[in-house]
């Protein structure tokens, strides 16, 4: 996978830096627990207003941010983040879905890193999780103006329902292969 990012300097403006395979020191992905409920707070905090909008559907206040990473079930959802250069820069979350074998796949990643496949790899590292699991439906949600969440549930294969106010892509997981006897 060819990844490629923007960084600023103070004397100029965003200039992209390549995250070919000689840069992909840079860049991890790692599970994220209870323990790195400051960090998963701090990238919310950091995204713009409209990838706010676009991550939690309206408007939401730093107080509503700080109430909802503090009120996710971190023992029962599924988080992944990406880091760049030791910093969190990306978070994917799946919630499983009480009562069924279903779950809700949301995806953050801070405007200076997007398009540069963070957001693609959270993605695919979470359906792997699904997979492991169980979980056999995945349920994104994301406002009808939010492309690249239209983007991901597109090459996922995702049946797109339009639901008031949001669009839902819907992901069949393929079951786990089962080892011969």
């Amino acid at each position: 996978m060819h990844l490629h990012y923007l960084s600023r300097h103070a004397d100029g403006p965003p200039h992209g830096t390549d995250l070919s395979p000689a840069h992909l020191g840079k860049l991890r992905l790692r599970g994220l627990t209870a323990r790195d409920r400051r960090l998963h707070t701090a990238h919310l905090l950091r995204l713009s207003a409209e990838d706010r909008r676009a991550r939690f559907h309206s408007a939401i206040s730093d107080k509503a941010v700080i109430a909802y990473s503090r009120g996710l079930d971190w023992n029962h959802a599924w988080v992944f983040g990406a880091f760049v250069d030791g910093t969190l820069r990306g978070v994917g979350e799946l919630v499983p879905l009480e009562g069924t074998d279903e779950g809700e796949l949301s995806i953050s990643v801070e405007k200076p890193y997007q398009h540069m496949g963070i957001g693609k790899m959270l993605t695919l590292a979470l359906i792997l999780a699904a997979r492991r699991t169980g979980i056999g439906t995945v349920r994104m949600l994301y406002v009808h103006g939010n492309q690249r969440m239209r983007a991901l549930a597109r090459d996922l294969g995702a049946k797109t329902i339009a639901a008031p106010g949001v669009l839902e892509g819907v992901v069949t997981v393929a079951e786990k292969p089962r080892r011969p006897a």
